[in-house]
């Protein structure tokens, strides 16, 4: 491999369902990988024409090593199958995307985080770091999940693209882009909302993010206590497993209260 090669986009959905494929292929070892091609293809087949969404990579070389950089907005996605390869490949590829406003990388899996951190320091970037960790329930285990809602104080159903500016306006992540980010992944994504029956109003929330992961889990304060958060997960992790899925989430280390929740919800590492 030589400097010589730039980076090209995967814009055919073949080339991407191949690419996918070979995921598929590595089993649960790989199944981030699996479910972040998975995700972004599914909202290709939705609408073909996605303005801020570029998946990079080298010249046949995802084709050996299964390497994409997917930049969604102000978001990066990096990952490659073939780990001996993949740092000749990440020195060659990174440098090349624009970084003139930097990045939140998200889904690196932990196997070339060094590389990374080694590149991104070369180029004299600044580098804020938050350590998560991948959960997992298997389609099996998540099929076999109580979804049974007795309060009839609470209504069930998705989200509507209006109330995304309610999950930004308490998101941790919030930031530029985040309110479209998050309208396109209710009109896209499997969502479902918690509302009082006797006003409407949205309490609790969980949406499936771009890496294919259950995420922005969420219940008012007034509300906690109660389950609901429980609830959301079982509702959505049957919905993924009825379509063939295992369900993931990430957690942060220091987020303790989700922790505890993941690890009553049997989900393992």
């Amino acid at each position: 491999m030589t400097n010589e090669l730039l980076l090209i986009t995967l814009n055919n959905i073949d080339d991407l369902r191949s690419l996918r494929a070979f995921y598929k292929a590595n089993g649960i070892s790989q199944v981030l990988g699996y479910q972040t091609l998975d995700n972004y293809i599914s909202w290709f087949e939705k609408e073909p024409q996605q303005k801020h969404i570029k998946i990079y990579t080298l010249p046949e070389v995802w084709r050996k090593s299964g390497l994409y950089m997917i930049v969604d907005r102000y978001q990066l996605m990096v990952n490659a199958l073939d780990i001996a390869e993949a740092a000749e490949e990440l020195r060659i590829a990174l440098p090349q995307l624009d970084w003139s406003r930097g990045y939140k990388m998200t889904g690196v899996p932990d196997a070339h985080h060094e590389t990374i951190y080694k590149l991104l320091t070369k180029m004299n970037l600044l580098i804020g770091i938050v350590r998560l960790h991948v959960v997992l329930k298997s389609r099996e285990e998540a099929l076999k999940l109580d979804v049974s809602c007795s309060s009839p104080e609470f209504d069930y159903h998705p989200l509507s693209q209006e109330e995304a500016a309610i999950v930004d306006g308490i998101w941790y992540s919030r930031g530029n882009g985040t309110l479209k980010f998050i309208e396109r992944l209710i009109a896209y994504n499997n969502n479902m909302g918690i509302y009082l029956k006797s006003t409407g109003e949205l309490i609790a929330w969980c949406i499936r993010c771009n890496l294919g992961l259950l995420g922005m889990l969420h219940v008012k304060d007034d509300y906690r206590g109660r389950g609901l958060a429980q609830l959301l997960v079982h509702m959505l992790s049957r919905q993924l497993a009825g379509a063939g899925e295992d369900v993931l989430t990430m957690i942060s280390d220091q987020n303790a209260t989700s922790q505890a929740l993941f690890k009553k919800l049997k989900f393992e590492q």
